[in-house]
């Protein structure tokens, strides 16, 4: 008989485990564990954008620059021809010019861009070949000339191309972590005070009712007493009820 009393007291306690106080308590926590889970990504995103810089320096603008350097090797070669030591300079722009290729292959970071970088070095050795050829005044390498200039704006472009994604990608990330961070450090917290205070002022009200009703017991003399007695004791149940203690299960006592 005991075991069986024991087992009804367990399962009752387990029906009443929910109770205003506990969901007071989880409120409470749900704000700090929301902080607490969002603290990781807010640090990754901080150390991202703090990183942006530095990639745009190590990447995209050696990038540029590298692109920008063929371009003026190019000209210096078109006005070099012309010199009277016009191989010389051919030749050492020639060498400027490839070593501009080289950093711009290790620093692409998009298809457009090596897609670009690989048609220059295709259409490069060609023209070069001939201007190291031509005499002087030869007009032949002119439209050749062109040509390469030609592609070495399309990587101009598509490295301004790959600079604007960057910034549009920083700029996507920069609006979520906004979203996030007012979620995670003004919604939630005040979404939770919000039912902390509604759920703590219905609390309020039950207990305060509960006092009254006990006063009215303690109040209340002679046959008075045994007439509201009934409808007392039911308030009271009621209010507990509504506060996460309702009265145990006769089913489960047996």
């Amino acid at each position: 008989m005991p075991r069986n009393g024991n087992l009804s007291k367990a399962a009752s306690n387990k029906m009443t485990k929910i109770t205003v106080i506990t969901k007071l308590r989880f409120l409470a926590a749900l704000a700090p564990v929301v902080l607490l889970i969002a603290t990781p990504f807010f640090a990754l995103a901080f150390y991202g954008f703090g990183a942006i810089p530095a990639e745009l320096q190590d990447n995209q603008y050696l990038a540029v620059q590298a692109a920008r350097g063929m371009e003026t090797a190019l000209y210096k070669m078109d006005w070099g021809r012309t010199q009277p030591d016009g191989l010389q300079i051919v030749k050492d722009q020639e060498r400027g010019f490839v070593g501009w290729v080289d950093t711009a292959r290790s620093r692409a970071s998009t298809q457009a861009q090596l897609d670009a970088i690989e048609k220059i070095a295709e259409a490069a050795n060609p023209v070069f070949d001939a201007m190291r050829q031509a005499a002087p005044g030869d007009d032949s390498i002119e439209p050749r000339l062109r040509d390469l200039q030609g592609l070495v704006s399309e990587l101009i472009a598509a490295d301004d191309s790959a600079m604007m994604s960057i910034a549009g990608r920083a700029e996507a990330r920069a609006r979520t972590m906004i979203f996030l961070t007012v979620a995670t450090t003004v919604i939630v917290p005040w979404l939770c005070l919000i039912a902390i205070l509604r759920m703590s002022a219905h609390a309020n009200a039950a207990l305060r009712e509960i006092r009254h009703v006990v006063e009215r017991i303690a109040d209340r003399t002679g046959a008075a007493a045994v007439e509201g007695l009934a409808k007392d004791l039911s308030l009271i149940d009621q209010k507990l009820t509504e506060l996460g203690y309702p009265k145990p299960n006769p089913m489960l006592a047996e």
